[in-house]
């Protein structure tokens, strides 16, 4: 075969291998794992990996979700794996009656030494949306008002304490001395007291 022939059967050969592929219709691809939300709150919905977290009835849907607690103690459940704890001590309210998600261990002043027993081991490794806005240990005020819908978070009884009400739920952040954040909270408002007026 001549070289003009060899060239030629190349040029085929690569014309013929740089057809599109028909394409068939597929399912859409999914977000890797990482990219979807762990926990979500919206207003006071509570989802864990797209589950609700009810607040009416019994903790043990919770404990469905959640997988059992590492620890129960006097209405306490805490899951050190999830760095989460519920409260569930006052038999006027029907199921839990606050939600806190841990995500470092600096308390609000320095003169303060070690952390409750009940806190989880472990600090929340997930990803934690409030109202859209994704928060973590690194997140500052500024950052999280910003990407939130609905209300943001204002100064509350004391320094490096967040909050504002929704619905009958208060809603609060804490950071530590150091304005890293310790912790964000959700809780019902208990029967005997009333939120604040704006």
């Amino acid at each position: 075969m001549t070289a003009s022939r060899w060239a030629g059967l190349g040029v085929l050969l690569l014309l013929g291998g740089c057809r599109e592929p028909v394409s068939t219709p597929s399912a859409p691809v999914p977000p890797p794992a990482a990219a979807q939300p762990l926990l979500t709150v919206e207003g006071v919905t509570v989802r864990y990996k797209g589950q609700l977290l009810p607040w009416e009835g019994p903790t043990e849907r919770w404990k469905q979700v959640l997988g059992p607690p590492s620890r129960e103690e006097l209405g306490i459940l805490t899951w050190d794996e999830l760095g989460l704890f519920v409260y569930d001590q006052d038999a006027r309210v029907p199921g839990p009656e606050s939600l806190s998600v841990l995500f470092g261990r600096t308390m609000h002043s320095p003169l303060t030494e070690g952390a409750p027993d009940f806190w989880p081991r472990k600090s929340f490794s997930g990803r934690l949306l409030v109202d859209g806005a994704a928060i973590s240990s690194g997140s500052t005020l500024d950052e999280i008002n910003r990407d939130k819908k609905g209300a943001s978070f204002a100064r509350d009884y004391m320094s490096g304490v967040y909050s504002y009400y929704v619905e009958d739920f208060y809603v609060r952040l804490d950071y530590g001395h150091d304005r890293t954040l310790t912790s964000f909270g959700l809780s019902k408002a208990l029967p005997d007291s009333t939120p604040p007026s704006p």
